[in-house]
């Protein structure tokens, strides 16, 4: 197969070793226990790429292509690739779009939304689905940590605690963008970061990272958010793959924005 040139995956090329890192990973492995025997998806091919002893795990920089060509093979049936596309992956608005209908994410448009919007609806429906899962205890902690933070004090003040407000504040960060959605995108990734790598994401030392938001990340609201493994986890290990990739593309393009768009 050979990488399909997509706009929508070219941002893989400005982003960190570490997200490129944490991408290759969740492509090859399905979690940490598979990680640390090298027990790799039975549809990975990226390990056999000829850039991969060179590059893996410090340079992945110098092969973006050949991870936005695994993303798009995960995304189609093989034997449709073959066959259908001339051995070539699916677009990555495609393997987004089939994401979103995997969670049953609705209010977009697919034909007329960009990615980026539907990314975003896609983000915000798993976050939901995630709060959905964790214990009223895990509830009460994220709504805590998300009151020590200034970028939400306004919208929560001193509302008490019930599931309505977690989801209005997720809607609130979402619609608003910028920081505010970076900040449970980043949560939803690190809980990724965890479950295959066994460690969390750096906290990108280029923002200005106050203290509440450091505890946020590191705290029990941080660690409630491991529940988004299982909203996301499907046993088709080319979906489980795509869904995790999707949302490891997004934060990239957020983290992104926001170094270039301060």
């Amino acid at each position: 197969m050979a990488y399909r040139p997509d706009p929508d995956l070219e941002i893989l090329s400005k982003a960190s070793n570490e997200d490129l890192l944490l991408l290759a990973d969740v492509l090859m492995y399905s979690d940490e226990k598979h990680r640390k025997k090298q027990s790799r998806r039975f549809a990975t091919t990226l390990h056999k790429d000829e850039k991969f002893t060179k590059c893996y795990p410090s340079n992945l920089h110098l092969m973006w292509e050949s991870i936005a060509e695994e993303i798009q093979k995960f995304g189609g049936n093989s034997a449709a690739n073959l066959l259908c596309r001339l051995n070539k992956g699916v677009l990555y608005r495609e393997i987004l779009i089939d994401a979103c209908k995997l969670q049953k994410v609705k209010n977009v448009d697919f034909k007329k939304d960009s990615t980026s919007n539907i990314e975003n609806a896609f983000l915000e429906k798993v976050i939901i689905v995630t709060i959905e899962k964790m214990t009223e205890a895990e509830k009460r902690e994220l709504l805590d940590g998300l009151r020590n933070i200034k970028e939400f004090s306004d919208i929560i003040k001193s509302k008490q605690f019930c599931n309505d407000v977690l989801y209005e504040i997720v809607g609130y960060a979402f619609k608003a963008g910028g920081f505010k959605a970076f900040i449970f995108v980043s949560q939803l990734v690190n809980a990724i970061s965890k479950a295959i790598t066994g460690q969390a994401i750096a906290i990108a030392t280029n923002f200005a990272i106050t203290r509440s938001i450091a505890s946020f990340f590191s705290g029990p609201a941080g660690w409630a958010f491991m529940a988004v493994i299982t909203v996301i986890s499907f046993l088709d290990p080319n979906k489980d793959a795509c869904l995790k990739a999707v949302a490891i593309v997004a934060y990239i393009r957020h983290k992104n924005q926001l170094i270039y768009h301060r």
